[in-house]
This record gives C-alpha cells, structure tokens and sequence, in this order.
C-alpha cells in the first residue's frame, strides 16, 4: 500500500512547490541504432541535466520547503559520495542556509570543487562512520537532509516519476519497463511509487553494482540490511546501509533486481559517449549494462525507459573509470 504522503495528489502538489528551483528534463526516444541494439523501443530520461547534476536536487528543495524557520536556523547537514552532498550545497546556497556538508574522502575534485562552488562547509568522512558524524551535526542543531530516506526526499523523487507520467502523456506513449540505478533505495522508490499508481503494469527494474548490492540482498533477507559490503566504480550507487521507511516502499515497487559488474558499466560509460555524446558517471549508465544483460528477456516491440539519474564527473576521472 503506497502511504497518503506518496499519493499522485501530494505529489502534484510537492511538483508545483519545487518546480521554480529545478530543471524539467527531457526524456527523449532514442535513435534506431540504440533500438536495434537493445531490442526494445528505448526512451531515455536525462535527468542528467537536472540542477546540481543529478536528480537529488529534487529532494534536497522538497527538505528544505518542508521545513519551518526553527528548523532550519542553524541551517542544515547532508552526507554523500558526491551527489547528494552537491545537491544539498545547492539548496542551502539558494535559499541562504549555513550547512555542513558530509563528503567521503574518496570523493573525486570536481564534486568537492562543486560543493565548494555552492560555498559548501566540507568536512570529510568515510562510509563507515559518516552517519554517525551526521547525527553529531543534528546534536548541534543542523537539520539532517537525508540522502535516500524520509518522506520529504522520496517525495522528491516522486516528482520525477510524475515529471516522466507527465511527458510520456504527452508523447502519446506508454512504457513497459523502466530501469533505474539503485544506491540507497530513495530514487526507485520515489519514481516506483507514482509510476506504479499511474500504471500498475509496469515492469519495474533495479540495478545494483555486484559489489555493491544492499537493495538486492536486503529483498532478499526481507528487511534492510544495517551494513552494506561496497566496492564498486560506481560510488553514486555505495549506500553503506538501507532504512526502514524508503525500504518499505522499494519492496512494493521493484519487480526485479539485477546486478551488474564494475566493467559492465565502464563499457556503457563508452556506450553512453559514442552514442548519446555524454560523458556520464558509472551510476548514470547503469541501465546499458543491465539491459545487455536483460538481452534473454523479450523487450521487442516494448517501450523501455532508461533513467539517466545524473552525472557528476569530470573528464579526467571519466577517462581513467572508462578505460580501467
């Protein structure tokens, strides 16, 4: 049952709130050589394009906006390998927030040079202790803006789903299947919940590193799981540990999962380049090297959407993960 708070109603109303700070992206069908490759009809969402870079912008506003002045007066904290950190940079910046803002100290430069442009308070962490150093910011009275969990952040990604309703609509369309990059579990279940309210027929799939698999293993042990092995190129999709809530709604959404290898995705990162002239991070392409995979499936004659979540990378780190 998707909860009150997800509900098309509530979110089309979360959709108008955001929508003056973020980009609405094109979702465009893809050309016939990706078709043919791929047996299927694909589309592609490029929410590549979105501010900050990625789609964690949209839950980083919807916090913000849903929060009252006390809340927000010593400002706010996020943690991440780069996305969300830049996005939650993003949102303090716009709305004139102190912050403190969690980067892994794998973090590559361009995504702390990003934060930074956004007047980010770095402090550097690692995975395994960065929630715990989140929750001492809390005790110092910053507002937590979680990166995959909550309402106010699936909400967020919830716009995305109706953004996708919205423009498939108008393209006359429908699609069958949908592929989506899982880290933490708060994008597929956002854009799951409203995509299955409007078509309750969708094949919804989910893509995890082999190292890397926390949403697969924690389906499979019926609960999330509280530490996840990671070691993966796609650092986007590294969530060291699954939550109650955003779990809930993931295991009422995904119809499958599917694990692909750290060279999988390098070579849909040349893929994504030789093809779409983008030069994408791991997590991004991820939905290429799952539908290689998914080739034993019979896609053709279906409509299948590729969500391209987002990308923050530069050039350098693109050449060295693509080329490993």
């Amino acid at each position: 049952m998707i909860p009150d708070e997800l509900s098309i109603k509530t979110i089309e109303k979360v959709y108008q709130k955001i929508k003056p700070y973020i980009n609405i992206t094109p979702l465009i069908k893809a050309d016939n050589y990706i078709d043919d490759t791929f047996n299927s009809k694909i589309y592609l969402k490029y929410e590549c394009f979105q501010k900050s870079g990625s789609f964690k912008a949209r839950g980083a506003i919807n916090n913000i906006l849903s929060s009252n002045e006390k809340e927000l007066q010593n400002g706010i904290t996020a943690v991440s390998a780069g996305n969300h950190a830049i996005a939650a940079s993003y949102a303090a910046n716009i709305f004139n927030l102190k912050n403190k803002i969690f980067l892994y100290k794998s973090a590559n430069k361009y995504r702390v040079q990003s934060c930074k442009n956004y007047n980010a308070n770095i402090s550097f962490t690692d995975a395994e202790k960065a929630f715990e150093e989140v929750m001492d910011a809390e005790k110092q009275g910053y507002k937590f803006v979680h990166p995959f969990d909550g309402a106010y952040t699936l909400q967020g990604s919830a716009t995305l789903g109706l953004e996708i309703v919205n423009q498939i609509n108008d393209m006359d369309t429908k699609i069958d299947n949908i592929l989506i990059s899982v880290g933490g579990g708060g994008l597929i279940s956002g854009v799951g919940a409203v995509l299955k309210q409007y078509f309750p027929n969708i094949n919804i799939i989910g893509i995890e590193p082999d190292e890397a698999k926390g949403i697969t293993d924690s389906l499979q042990a019926n609960q999330p799981l509280q530490k996840v092995y990671i070691n993966s190129i796609a650092d986007s999709l590294c969530a060291p540990i699954h939550m109650p809530y955003s779990f809930s709604i993931a295991r009422q959404v995904i119809d499958e999962m599917i694990n692909i290898s750290d060279k999988d995705m390098s070579e849909a990162m040349i893929f994504a380049y030789n093809h779409l002239k983008l030069f994408l991070e791991p997590a991004c392409v991820a939905g290429f090297g799952a539908l290689e995979k998914l080739q034993h499936k019979n896609f053709k004659g279906q409509n299948t959407l590729i969500l391209l979540c987002g990308s923050n990378i530069d050039f350098e780190s693109w050449n060295i993960i693509a080329n490993n």
